[in-house]
């Protein structure tokens, strides 16, 4: 089941105070992006946020994957989709604690 444009502009809205968010379509669902990283995807209608070990204990639910095999995300608790600031709060501390993007390798 594919994400639907009413949750995305719905997480656009709840996701406001972050800054520089967008959305990219992938295969039917979506990666979300703050000024120019990852940090969390939508798959069927649910917002999954990126972990670490240092973000882990945030989440009441630590074993629901945005996708089989899918590996680093949670599910957003349901309050902070409600809560514009708690979001912020937490794809905020998010970004400073998930490793930074890989280089892209060079052609040789």
């Amino acid at each position: 089941m594919a994400t639907s444009k009413e949750t995305i502009e719905f997480l656009r809205d709840a996701l406001a105070l972050v800054p520089e968010v967008s959305f990219r379509p992938m295969m039917g669902e979506y990666c979300v992006y703050s000024m120019g990283r990852v940090f969390a995807l939508v798959c069927d209608d649910t917002l999954f946020i990126k972990t670490s070990p240092a973000t882990l204990h945030l989440f009441r639910d630590k074993t629901t994957r945005a996708y089989p095999g899918s590996k680093n995300t949670c599910q957003a608790n349901a309050e902070w989709l409600e809560d514009r600031e708690q979001l912020a709060e937490v794809v905020l501390y998010t970004l400073k604690r998930i490793p930074p993007p890989k280089a892209p390798r060079k052609a040789r």
